[in-house]
């Protein structure tokens, strides 16, 4: 690693360490968001800066063919990519009970995909688009489950919900089509990107799509109303709340 990639790694780690601050303060008047949510993204990110500290101090690459393989950043997205789908899921189900084939699915799934972006790092020649692909596929059964199942869930909570799943969603989404973007055309890839701006996209997309997505996340919840803080304190199944349905359209 050059000094310049130690800097980047270690004002990453400063960005998170601040990122996580903030998130707690946050927590102390938490506008009836669940103190779940924060602890989330709270773990998200201190996690993200530990592991980002092995890389400045040289812990957390190894060398494949004579290039550098950032081993760092897979345990970093290995934990704290799953941890930001839950946060997604409590966001699409925030009034309704956490059922597991969901969660599963879309936790699951994530993992696969990150382990196959490192056996597709750790790989030379045509074996690592081979990975590369099963990754994709990994993803793309993410993006189902998050706009379609998971969505549907969001829906029957109310315009409000809907509108905080959406907004929430379509943030997460873009930044990880951007990730797989970002591997292929970089030194992992087809090396179009030096392996500075390799390093760079790599700092700046997690920070986004972590500490970024912490705040978006926190503040379309807690800008909801009362009415739905008050519903997520008592979750419900999602064949109640569809049932109750109907009446809500009446008395409206």
């Amino acid at each position: 690693m050059t000094e310049t990639d130690i800097l980047l790694h270690w004002a990453y780690v400063a960005i998170m360490g601040a990122s996580a601050a903030a998130i707690l303060f946050m927590a102390r008047n938490p506008k009836g968001v669940p103190q779940y949510k924060y602890l989330i993204h709270a773990f998200v990110v201190i996690w993200s800066g530990l592991v980002y500290s092995a890389i400045a101090f040289g812990q957390g690459t190894i060398e494949v063919a004579g290039e550098t393989v950032y081993v760092g950043r897979y345990v970093d997205w290995v934990i704290s990519t799953p941890l930001l789908l839950l946060s997604l899921v409590l966001t699409g189900k925030y009034t309704l009970k956490l059922e597991g084939s969901i969660t599963a699915g879309m936790l699951g799934s994530q993992a696969i995909m990150i382990i196959c972006g490192l056996m597709g790092d750790i790989s030379t020649g045509g074996v690592r688009w081979f990975w590369y692909i099963a990754g994709c596929v990994a993803l793309l059964i993410v993006f189902r489950l998050m706009w379609r199942e998971l969505y549907a869930k969001a829906k029957i909570q109310g315009p409000d919900l809907t509108a905080a799943y959406k907004a929430s969603a379509v943030f997460l989404s873009v930044q990880w089509l951007l990730y797989p973007l970002a591997w292929a055309l970089g030194t992992p890839g087809l090396g179009l990107f030096n392996p500075l701006l390799t390093t760079v996209l790599f700092i700046v997309l997690p920070i986004v799509s972590k500490a970024g997505f912490a705040f978006y996340n926190l503040s379309k919840l807690r800008a909801l109303p009362d009415n739905l803080h008050q519903a997520a304190v008592n979750p419900r199944s999602a064949e109640e709340v569809e049932q109750d349905r109907p009446l809500a359209v009446l008395a409206a």
